[in-house]
């Protein structure tokens, strides 16, 4: 593994918050999958280009830019023999992770993604090597965004193009507002989270302008989420989230515990339709150019 600058985060992402995402992986991936045709929409991924994703995880949007740099139709369709000699590496801190992502990619037979540990502030990748970075929420995690936002641009060849999602604040987005507000009306919620910049846009414009980045767009997503096939699913889930495992022990008190999360079921349950319980997720689309 190479120098990591994001020491707390590659503590995280190797321990316990690692765990969790490997654990709820194909949940995660579900979640997701309306907000990524955005993604690659954006991105335009073309047979025969070179593909970095920052904070792949555990490889799925890898694996997918790999089949789009091999000429494969769509990010759930299997690698054929043939197509163009295109190439998409995934880089994260997280080890365990990585090693998720490896087996999926040789299980589906895409032998054109690699994957990398190590952290983008320090990008551990040669320079000039790729013509598209892409992030499915990958890039929020930074001690430095200033420092990993130029690291990455030196990677790109000029004129290389940049995609990436990140979340819209907390509060305008379901996932995380329901269990927020939930907590909220019984105690004083803690600061802004790691990656509060992300959601401010015109913070986000200056720091890819500061770092040599030109042409910067940024759009709102809103699109349905799926949680779980049930409440019951649902709530199982979100009892062990991270999230809400600190905000309960800032209880220290299970009855009222028991309580709000009562009342977060209840809630779930408003929205749950025949094929699960869905909620809405709005996030940033974010598009830019190497200079």
């Amino acid at each position: 593994m190479s120098h990591t600058a994001n020491a707390a985060q590659a503590q995280r992402w190797n321990g316990e918050s690692g765990r969790y995402w490997i654990a709820h992986r194909e949940r995660h991936l579900t979640g997701h999958r309306h907000l990524l045709p955005h993604l690659f929409g954006a991105a335009a991924i073309s047979p025969g280009e070179r593909v970095l994703d920052v904070g792949c995880g555990c490889g799925a949007t890898t694996i997918a830019a790999a089949q789009a740099a091999r000429g494969t139709a769509g990010p759930v369709a299997r690698l054929s023999s043939g197509g163009e000699s295109g190439t998409a590496v995934g880089l994260d801190l997280s080890g365990p992770m990585l090693d998720v992502a490896r087996s999926l990619a040789a299980q589906a037979g895409v032998a054109n993604a690699g994957f990398v540990q190590g952290d983008a502030q320090v990008c551990p990748l040669r320079r000039a090597a790729h013509d598209v970075i892409i992030s499915s929420f990958g890039v929020m995690f930074f001690d430095d965004p200033g420092a990993a936002f130029a690291s990455m641009a030196g990677v790109l060849h000029r004129r290389g193009r940049l995609a990436f999602l990140c979340w819209q604040s907390d509060m305008h987005n379901e996932l995380f507002a329901i269990p927020l507000r939930a907590f909220g009306a019984h105690m004083r919620l803690q600061g802004p989270p790691v990656g509060e910049l992300f959601t401010d846009p015109r913070r986000v414009t200056q720091l890819l302008s500061d770092t040599g980045w030109q042409d910067i767009q940024i759009g709102a997503v809103s699109e349905p989420a799926w949680m779980g096939s049930d409440v019951a699913d649902v709530m199982s889930y979100v009892r062990n989230m991270p999230m809400i495992r600190n905000l309960a022990a800032g209880f220290g008190n299970d009855a009222l515990t028991e309580q709000v999360l009562a009342s977060i079921a209840e809630q779930y349950a408003e929205r749950q339709r025949p094929d699960g319980v869905w909620v809405r997720a709005a996030a940033w689309l974010v598009t830019a150019y190497h200079a």
